[in-house]
């Protein structure tokens, strides 16, 4: 898994493509949230679930489904009246959340994601693998591993996701100027 301050760096980025009357801070706070949310079926092993377990670490809730539900819940709940589309909040959230697994499938450790839980439970990672994997525990990060992890996820997440931010910001001024 890539740690807990990398994975909002996605939903961030992708809020550039937001359009003006939806995005808000707490809308960009809902999607920070959501793309961490995923890690907390690390809470499982404390009361005996295993890691490749459906309910495991990277299981059930590294799914697209749980994503597509998660989104939909917090639109639903939060967002419904706000300004904006539903459909694009909706869509924000959704992509916010699923970049989690995604990360997670780009790492070097761990059995892989669940992307299509709860219908099938096998794990999955992308061909190439270039992000450290991040150790589980607070103490893990004040060690040479952890400059390393935090090393990898700033090459390989927060990079490319502020070139897509600065991008993404620029192409809505050069828009509207024209």
């Amino acid at each position: 898994m890539c740690t807990v301050v990398t994975h909002p760096a996605v939903p961030i980025a992708l809020s550039a493509l937001l359009p003006q009357e939806t995005a808000s801070s707490s809308l960009l706070i809902a999607g920070a949230l959501c793309s961490v949310i995923p890690d907390l079926d690390v809470v499982g092993f404390e009361v005996g679930i295993k890691y490749g377990d459906m309910l495991g670490h990277r299981g059930f809730t590294h799914s697209i489904f749980f994503a597509a539900l998660l989104a939909a819940l917090i639109t639903f709940v939060f967002f419904e009246k706000g300004p904006g589309s539903s459909l694009t909040i909706f869509l924000f959230l959704f992509l916010s959340t699923l970049s989690h697994p995604l990360l997670d499938a780009l790492t070097n450790g761990g059995l892989g994601v669940g992307l299509f839980a709860p219908f099938s439970n096998e794990r999955y990672f992308f061909p190439y693998r270039p992000i450290e994997v991040s150790p589980i525990g607070v103490g893990a990060f004040f060690s040479h591993r952890g400059v390393t992890v935090i090393l990898s996820e700033l090459k390989w997440v927060w990079l490319p996701s502020s070139i897509f931010f600065g991008l993404g910001h620029l192409f809505k001024r050069m828009r509207d100027l024209s």
